[in-house]
Parts: C-alpha cells; structure tokens; sequence
C-alpha cells in the first residue's frame, strides 16, 4: 500500500469519527418541530397572538391618528378664530391710535383756542373798559357840543337875517352886474382890457418871419389880450433882441411889424415875446 492510500485511509478514519461525533450530537438537540410550531404555546399561536396584537394596535392608531386629525382642525379652526380675532383687535386698536391720535389734536386745537379766546377776552374786556371812558368822555363832550349847538343854533337864527339883507343885496348887485354887462357889451369893450390901453402880461414865441416884409407871426393873440397898436418885446436866452408893434390879431395868434429902430439882434424863429419886461 502506497503513502497516498495510508494517507487518505488516515483521513478517512478522522472524517468518520468527526461525523460519528456530529451525529451523536444532532441526535441529543433533536427536537419535535411540528410541536414547536403548531402547538398551544407554537410560534404560530405567538404569530397569531401578534398578528391579533398588531391589529389591535393599527385599530388604536388609526383611532388616534383620526382623533389627533379632528384636534388638529379644531386647532387650526380656533387657531384661525384666534387670527381673525386678532386682526380684528389690531384693526381696532390702529383705529384706536388714530382716534387718540385725533382727540389730542383736537385737544391741542382746543387748547390753543381757548388760549387765543382767553387773550382775545383781556383784549375786549380791556377794549371794553377803554371804550367805557371813551363813552364817558363822548357824553361829556356831546353835553358840551349840545350847549355849544343851542348856543350856535341863537347865533345862526341871528345871522338868518343878515343873510337875508346880504342875499337882497347880492340879487341887486348881479342885476346891476348884468346889466353893465350888457352895456358894456353893446359898447364893443372887452373887460380884459387894461384900463390905460396897455397890454396884459402875456409872452408867446415867433412862429413866423417873413423878413422882406418886416412881419413876424407870434403864438399870442386877441383872446390874450393883444390889440393892434400894442408893442412887444422880442429875447433869446435872456438877451434883448428888438421890439415889434402888433398890426393884425386872431384869436391865438398876432402879426407884428419889426421896429428896426429899436433893434439890437436879428429876429429868429423860437424867440420869446413878452408884452413887458420888467
């Protein structure tokens, strides 16, 4: 026999006693599993008992699940009640604030109405007892004005007749007035006319000068007083010029001749005419 064969019948012979061993060993933790499983106290009864255990537990869970759903709404429900409510008490409260808000304004207004009517009050209580002592005074005064009027009013029916003495008086005056009117206006006199033929004080200036013919035209005429006859004097600037002797007169204006002799400058256009110069 080979080292090989003694070898595996070596082998062999361990394996077998191992297996012996095995065996003796499942045969003494041998156990009836059909009674372990299907008997009163089996793992199936415990299954069942389980089972029945967990039902009962989802039952329960379902049951406080819903019951904690129905306390959630009614949570949220009286939690939105609570909201609106106090939204409605915020809403309440800034109409509160602006209230207030307006009643100190107005209270401030009143306030300063009050201190405006107070001064106003001291001023018409002061205006009031100023305008007592002005009233006082006034009556004095029309006390004294009344005396003053009766004592005038004896002193004006006196003077009545005076100004009816002066009133007959006048009416005989403008009669005599109106009638030395009349002759003097019948007789061809002007009562602007100088008693002793001289002319009134007038001055005027040249208008025209038509010096071959000696003739100058002057801005001053009858209804200034100017007659023919009368003489005027001619300036410039303040210089003596000539002399002219009025010839022809208008109503506005007059045509005078130039007295060479009288002469110390030439006549121009815009010189100044004077009846006199003193």
């Amino acid at each position: 026999m080979t080292l090989l064969g003694k070898s595996f019948s070596v082998i062999i012979l361990l394996l077998s006693g191992v297996f012996m061993v095995l065996a003796l060993a499942v045969n003494a933790s041998h156990r009836n599993w059909r009674d372990v499983v299907l008997g009163p106290t089996g793992l199936k009864a415990q299954i069942e008992t389980i089972a029945r255990t967990n039902e009962q537990l989802r039952d329960s869970r379902a049951r406080t699940q819903a019951s904690l759903d129905r306390e959630q709404a009614a949570r949220r429900t009286a939690l939105a009640a609570l909201q609106t409510q106090l939204d409605q008490l915020e809403s309440q409260l800034r109409e509160s604030e602006s209230t207030v808000q307006q009643l100190q304004a107005k209270s401030t207004e009143l306030a300063q109405t009050d201190r405006a009517r107070a001064e106003e009050l001291e001023k018409m209580t002061a205006d009031n007892a100023r305008l007592r002592e002005q009233i006082r005074t006034e009556q004095q005064d029309r006390d004294t004005l009344f005396a003053r009027t009766l004592e005038l009013t004896d002193q004006m029916n006196s003077l009545r007749g005076v100004v009816q003495l002066q009133q007959d008086r006048n009416d005989q005056l403008h009669t005599q007035v109106t009638r030395y009117k009349e002759v003097v206006d019948a007789a061809g006199l002007n009562m602007n006319d100088p008693l002793d033929g001289a002319p009134p004080e007038r001055n005027g200036t040249v208008l025209v000068v038509n010096r071959p013919r000696k003739l100058v035209e002057v801005s001053i005429g009858y209804d200034d007083g100017l007659r023919n006859g009368h003489y005027l004097e001619v300036t410039r600037g303040g210089r003596y010029v000539t002399r002219l002797k009025v010839r022809e007169t208008e109503p506005d204006r007059a045509v005078a001749e130039i007295m060479r002799d009288y002469s110390e400058g030439v006549v121009e256009e815009g010189d100044r005419v004077d009846t006199s110069i003193e």
